[in-house]
């Protein structure tokens, strides 16, 4: 009798309430695609594998958090269905059964609708993980057979054990919610509201005024803040705008009805006085789940927004910063606001650079030598030490960077005092305040042109009088191109020079662009009072074998101990840019799209379960309407009204603090290269207004079903 009234039960739930169902089916198909991404036999021909490695290990972390979501979730869910069957489980007790029974039968159902849910959802995964697994292939480089049938056996074993842990703890909150609910409230239930405590209309407008204020306070802390750095002012914006948003909604649903209700000719026109009093019946607990809503999307779109453009940034910007195959890059110090320059500071000049003239090239090769004599060093190609050098670079060339410490040295506070603009007004959040005492870079003209001449660009020609403005760094191309269009003159040591030109070419081979600003100037305008910041050498080896070779050999003297080597600070090919930045850049794109999916689908699935929850209590209110002479578009009217406000308002809000968050958004993509941010804003939106609106009409449709009892 109970498997017989649990499966009715399950049958007559499917009809009502799909969209709970749908919601768990994608819930599994998601968690079990993206988890099986580095399960996947094909996935092993990859290339990059300890960028996959990573994204396993970083996907598995968040499903944790994803697996948070889906249980908070189907709990909610079940929450308002069982709250809707609360009269069904009063008829059961008043036919005599005893409530063991009753908490039987919901355990029956769980069962059913698990193992059913669990089923369609891995298949609906399986079935996504091959065009996932496709995707995955071309972002990391690699190929894959056109179908596979096998299974991922680790993401099965996890989905089933998540899944099932989270239908466990679900029918252990409905035993609860039924063991302690008295007789009289299962029979009455759905005729209960809940009191209005917030009548005073002015109390509600002044409540509306300070919600407005201080979410305005939060976004001027963020914008003025920015997001690159965690800061006390973050985390207070962080807190007043949850507060403000949970405060906007309370307010509003409190002042709605009586502002309405001052308006006499519309709030007595159809059923205006029905929709509205029907919206404020459940001011309790709507308001918290539409701040909770509203919150959650706006983190969605925000972090979609964000992970998208890194990734479309970092694409763009890898061909510009691979010009060579590899590039070795030497620090001679530091240089803070508070110390001013600190020679070797980063492991830079010691004794044996300044020994060699700072010839990188001589440096390296003894240093091979070296390492070769004590029996550290390896072989390419049966070659060692030197020889070994020379067999895998064919061309290079060193640039010198030189910063003046002298008194009058050239900083951001003179490129400032040039132009319309200061960089602060460009870059925003995304540099110190202090920036203006720092000294900006100066290289000679003859090195620039040789690494201009090895990248297969167009060389600068310069009169002594004149110099050209190279950066990179996507937040100050803009200040310095308004300059050099301007043709504004500097002073670099007592030498005025004019700026003639401006490039955003990339001098080295680097994961992202960093350049914020070079001055090239003639070859003897180099100040006396000038010291090296750090040297570049850049290499063309002819093929990824020799590259790979060059890199190992840089390594050897990066590790070696030995002070009479040259200090390596960082090298870098153009192999393992191209792996780094493609494993990145998929690695933020897969979590942008898991999170905002999962994300979206619940915001979209709790209001949606709540709304065909109160269509299902309310069938008999309007089933009186229809009595009284309502006719049925009357009734859609009022559901399209009703529905579209609860999906309507956490939307509209969500997206105003998404506009103040992408404001500082594009600064932390800057790091990485260049965003189009309203390009990507507008397809997210779409995406996410696609399925928003999904299931506003699945939800519309099925009150409108529900409504007719």
């Amino acid at each position: 009798m109970y498997a017989k009234l649990a499966f009715g039960n399950v049958r007559r739930s499917l009809r009502d309430f799909g969209v709970y169902f749908l919601t768990i089916v994608l819930g599994v198909a998601v968690f079990y695609a993206f988890n099986s991404i580095t399960g996947q036999e094909a996935i092993n021909a990859f290339n990059g594998s300890k960028m996959r490695d990573l994204l396993g290990y970083i996907m598995s972390g968040v499903s944790v958090f994803v697996a948070v979501i889906l249980a908070f979730l189907i709990i909610y869910a079940d929450r308002f269905l069982i709250r809707r069957r609360k009269r069904e489980f009063g008829i059961y007790l008043t036919l005599g059964m005893r409530t063991y029974d009753v908490l039987k039968i919901t355990a029956c159902e769980t069962l059913l609708v698990g193992a059913t849910s669990l089923a369609c959802g891995l298949a609906l995964g399986w079935a996504f993980s091959q065009v996932l697994m496709h995707v995955t292939a071309a972002l990391f480089s690699g190929t894959v057979p056109g179908f596979v049938t096998g299974l991922s056996r680790e993401s099965l074993l996890m989905t089933l054990a998540v899944f099932a842990s989270i239908f466990a703890i679900a029918t252990v909150a409905n035993a609860r919610t039924i063991a302690s609910a008295h007789l009289i409230d299962l029979l009455h239930a759905s005729r209960m509201n809940e009191t209005i405590k917030l009548r005073s209309v002015s109390l509600s407008l002044l409540l509306f005024v300070v919600a407005c204020g201080i979410i305005g306070i939060s976004y001027k802390l963020l914008i003025d803040n920015g997001l690159l750095e965690p800061s006390p002012e973050f985390a207070c914006a962080t807190a007043l705008v949850c507060v403000g948003t949970g405060l906007f909604f309370y307010s509003l649903s409190g002042f709605l009805l009586r502002l309405a209700q001052s308006a006499r000719g519309a709030y007595f026109r159809g059923l205006n006085m029905f929709t509205l009093r029907q919206l404020n019946s459940k001011v309790n607990t709507t308001f918290m789940s539409m701040t909770v809503v509203c919150m959650t999307l706006f983190l969605a779109i925000t972090s979609v927004c964000g992970g998208i453009g890194i990734t479309n940034a970092i694409s763009s910007s890898m061909e510009r910063t691979t010009s060579y195959d590899a590039t070795v890059r030497t620090m001679y110090g530091l240089f803070t606001s508070s110390t001013g320059w600190v020679p070797g500071e980063l492991g830079g000049c010691d004794v044996y650079a300044e020994a060699v003239g700072y010839d990188m090239t001589q440096g390296l090769r003894e240093s091979l030598d070296t390492i070769e004599a004590r029996g550290q060093g390896g072989d390419a190609e049966g070659l060692v030490g030197a020889a070994a050098f020379d067999a895998v670079v064919r061309e290079s060339a060193q640039l010198d960077l030189w910063v003046d410490t002298g008194g009058d040295g050239l900083t951001f506070s003179d490129i400032d005092a040039i132009g319309q603009h200061t960089m602060a007004d460009y870059a925003g959040t995304s540099i110190s305040d202090d920036y203006g005492t720092y000294p900006v870079n100066i290289a000679k003209l003859s090195e620039v042109n040789r690494a201009l001449e090895m990248a297969g660009k167009q060389q600068i020609s310069l009169s002594s009088d004149e110099c050209y403005v190279i950066s990179d760094f996507d937040t100050t191309i803009d200040y310095f191109r308004e300059r050099a269009d301007a043709h504004a003159t500097i002073t670099i040591g007592e030498r005025p020079l004019v700026m003639q030109g401006f490039s955003d070419v990339c001098l080295e081979t680097i994961p992202f662009p960093s350049n914020t600003g070079l001055i090239v100037v003639p070859d003897d305008a180099i100040p006396a009072t000038a010291v090296r910041m750090y040297s570049i050498l850049n290499a063309n080896c002819g093929s990824t074998e020799s590259e790979l070779v060059f890199a190992n050999l840089i390594e050897q003297v990066e590790e070696c101990e030995n002070p009479n080597t040259w200090p390596v600070t960082m090298v870098s090919d153009r192999e393992s840019v191209f792996e780094q930045s493609i494993g990145f850049s998929g690695i933020v794109a897969f979590l942008a799209v898991y999170i905002g999916f999962i994300l979206t689908i619940a915001c979209a699935a709790i209001l949606a379960i709540q709304q065909l929850s109160e269509a299902s209590d309310n069938a008999t209110r309007y089933g009186l309407l229809r009595k009284l002479g309502a006719s049925e578009r009357m009734l859609s009217v009022s559901l399209l009204v009703q529905v579209g406000i609860y999906f309507l308002f956490p939307l509209i809000v969500a997206l105003c603090h998404t506009a103040c968050a992408l404001s500082v958004v594009t600064d932390v993509v800057a790091v990485f290269g260049h965003m189009d941010i309203g390009k990507i804003a507008l397809m997210t939106t779409a995406a996410f207004l696609g399925t928003y609106g999904v299931y506003f009409l699945i939800t519309y449709f099925g009150a409108k079903a529900l409504a007719k009892g």
